[in-house]
């Protein structure tokens, strides 16, 4: 809908009152538009500065040259209020103008083109549907001209009509033309990821790999300037790659541009109280005009009214006190009214020229109050004035502008004077025209934190790949470290058969997977506790819920022990999570009970035995499977029977290549095997460099020092007595 009312309409056709028929008839917009054309095939309103500025005639001009018929064309501030449909405008316009062609009506801000064809035949309403659905709605009104004139003259206008109302039903959008400020900070912010995740990324993960292959690979002197160009590549390019500049293809307007309204309707208002826009002709009728003038000349401070489209794309930005503003500077000069008052100081009364539109009453120099004035017409400035009784006894009140003005005068007249002062607030300041639409740098806004983010999913992706190497390492599809051989070979007290020992015992482990004994490293951190914990622990919750109806009711009470204690010791708190300060100890008992719970559900043997012994060498592993003989540190004598999990049986009873099995070689294969299978954990409340203790010498739970022998084995019923003991739970 475009800024021309029906009342204007209305004046064209030639109705009105009949008490108006004495008064000269104001000009309507299709004789004043017909008459820019005369002067022009192309009319650009100095109302949209911003969107179509007057200095961009130039180029819809040759695109009207395009067309190959006389074309006319209009582009007019939109209103998104009451107003006379495109095509009566363009008719009434083609009538005044007398001339055969093709007529087009564009908004300030793009969209469809309203079209007209008077005396040719071109398909121009079809290419005014192809363009509806094939541009973007960031498309300008120079590019939606563009884009018309090229569908008119591609001569399948209809069929691509057609399919772009198929593609619109099935929800298809075209791509936007144009970067906006929200792309431009999502590709900082991807651009900061990749400026420091993949270089960090390269360097890490190839220094880790480089380690976890025993020094074969590329080094850091090869990795850090890779990771440099790879840098000064992204780093260039990206600016390249996201080249745009500004968020929209509008013309850049010049300083003419955006001062030409504001000349014109100063120029106006120089002789005459009232401006009317031309556009705007026929919201106030001749009579109303001359009542307007005339109260507005006989108040006691000058008074200035313009009645103006106000919309965002003017040099206002579709601010009227900043118009206001702009007016009385504009008017300001040393030319003296008869009071002594410069001519650009008064009352400015600034109307948007739309039904319900825009009111603002502005005190620029006269002697009133103008706390008192703005008060007053808080009503009038957006609509809300239903009009008084004398405006609505007139015949003439009955419309919506002409009482608020009338009102306004009315208020200005009986506000108290006061000294001579500038508006009660002062306007804020339009955006600059040409900085409003550019975009900033790739590296400003979101890129900062891109960057931080790109450092943290780097080493995000190298704990990935440490896990999936160690998982590789555990199933033997890779090479130990030479540092880490060295050290699991220190803690064997059979040198260099326990390392051997270690690894065909891994081997077994692999063969022997469908003893299903759940994995737990020898020294587990608090952060794998915790996490395990918190994992199985709702595993469990939710395997005990789904089978508990079926269970006989000794796995049911066995199991119900198990995840009772181990809920009661990492849930303290009483929140439904883990706690967050759970000692290792602590988590380790808890896991302990988790997963021997989970064996009783998955064995039912195992749920009916007479006591829930644990595997002796890591506890984590789950139910007993056989008994060995084994010696812990620290023990003096000989090796005694311990119940052992299946893993760690598969282990103790693997044979070295040569197939002897000699005590010595037992013992041997003992050592290893208790050195690298053996849960230690580190004391409560030490730091990450304290040194990990066998796991029945730490206090907790699981502590030795509780009365157990460790000749005997330890049970899951102990355990639970234990956990409930020290909680005071019975």
């Amino acid at each position: 809908m475009f800024l021309v009312t029906a009342a204007g309409l209305g004046w064209a056709a030639g109705t009105g009152a009949a008490a108006e028929e004495e008064q000269p008839t104001p000009a309507t917009p299709a004789a004043y538009l017909a008459e820019q054309l005369r002067k022009s095939p192309v009319y650009l309103s100095d109302q949209l500065p911003r969107t179509n500025p007057l200095s961009a005639r130039p180029a819809f001009v040759k695109e009207a040259k395009r067309t190959g018929v006389p074309t006319y064309v209009l582009v007019l501030p939109g209103s998104g209020t009451g107003g006379p449909d495109g095509d009566g405008l363009l008719a009434a316009v083609h009538d005044r103008l007398g001339k055969d062609g093709l007529y087009l009506l564009f908004g300030g801000d793009g969209g469809s083109p309203e079209v007209g064809t008077f005396g040719v035949d071109v398909p121009a309403r079809d290419a005014a549907m192809a363009t509806t659905f094939e541009l973007p709605y960031d498309a300008g009104t120079l590019d939606t001209f563009r884009h018309f004139v090229d569908v008119l003259r591609s001569g399948d206008a209809a069929q691509r009509a057609g399919q772009g109302a198929d593609a619109s039903r099935a929800g298809e959008e075209p791509d936007k033309l144009y970067t906006t400020r929200t792309d431009r900070e999502n590709q900082g912010f991807l651009v900061g990821i990749l400026l420091t995740g993949v270089p960090v990324l390269l360097v890490s993960v190839g220094w880790y790999v480089r380690r976890w292959r025993g020094g074969k690979g590329p080094g850091l002197r090869l990795l850090m300037p890779v990771a440099a160009g790879v840098a000064l590549v992204i780093g260039v390019g990206a600016p390249l790659v996201y080249g745009d500049t500004r968020s929209d293809g509008d013309p850049l307007p010049t300083a003419a541009d955006m001062k030409a309204r504001t000349v014109r309707v100063a120029h106006g208002l120089r002789d005459d109280p009232v401006y009317v826009d031309p556009l705007a002709a026929g919201l106030l009728s001749p009579a109303e005009l001359d009542r307007l003038r005339k109260r507005a000349e006989r108040l006691e401070v000058p008074v200035h009214i313009a009645v103006v489209p106000l919309d965002t794309p003017d040099e206002s930005g579709g601010d009227g006190e900043l118009l206001a503003k702009r007016l009385h500077s504009r008017l300001g000069s040393p030319r003296l009214r008869p009071g002594g008052a410069p001519s650009g100081d008064g009352v400015y009364v600034i109307a948007d020229a739309a039904e319900n539109g825009e009111l603002e009453v502005v005190n620029y120099g006269a002697k009133l109050d103008s706390a008192k004035l703005y008060d007053d017409t808080e009503d009038l400035r957006f609509g809300a004035y239903e009009g008084s009784k004398e405006s609505k006894a007139s015949k003439n009140g009955d419309g919506r502008l002409y009482p608020r003005l009338e009102e306004a005068l009315r208020i200005i007249g009986r506000t108290p004077s006061g000294p001579r002062s500038g508006p009660y607030l002062d306007p804020m300041a339009a955006e600059d025209p040409v900085a409003e639409d550019e975009l900033p740098s790739l590296y400003s806004g979101d890129f900062g934190p891109g960057a931080f983010m790109g450092v943290v999913a780097a080493l995000a992706a190298l704990g990935v790949t440490a896990a999936g190497l160690a998982i590789a390492r555990r199933a033997g599809l890779g090479t130990l470290p030479a540092g880490a051989r060295v050290s699991a070979g220190a803690r064997a007290s059979a040198g260099t058969r326990a390392s051997a020992a270690t690894r065909t015992a891994a081997a077994a482990r692999t063969a022997a997977a469908h003893d299903a004994v759940p994995q737990a490293p020898a020294r587990p951190s608090a952060g794998w506790l915790r996490r395990t914990a918190r994992r199985e622990l709702d595993e469990m919750n939710d395997e005990f819920e789904r089978l508990s109806g079926e269970l006989p009711e000794a796995v049911r009470t066995r199991a119900w022990d198990c995840l009772d204690a181990a809920t009661l010791l990492l849930d303290q708190e009483g929140d439904n999570r883990v706690d967050a300060d759970a000692d290792p100890p602590t988590l380790a008992t808890g896991l302990a009970l988790i997963r021997a719970g989970r064996a009783v559900l998955a064995d039912r043997a195992t749920a009916t035995a007479p006591q829930l012994k644990l595997c002796t060498l890591n506890p984590l592993h789950g139910p007993w499977s056989a008994e060995r003989k084994l010696k812990l540190p620290g023990e003096g004598g000989a090796a005694r029977s311990r119940p052992v999990c299946a893993e760690c049986r598969t282990a103790l009873d693997a044979r070295d290549g040569a197939g002897s099995d000699s005590r010595r070689a037992r013992a041997e294969r003992a050592a290893g095997v208790v050195a690298s299978q053996l849960l230690c954990l580190r004391a409560p409340g030490s730091g990450r460099s304290a040194p990990y203790e066998p796991y029945y010498r730490v206090p907790g739970p699981l502590d030795a020092t509780q009365g157990t022998d460790r000749s005997q084995s330890l049970t899951v019923e102990q355990i639970v007595r234990r956990v409930r003991e020290q909680l005071g739970v019975h």
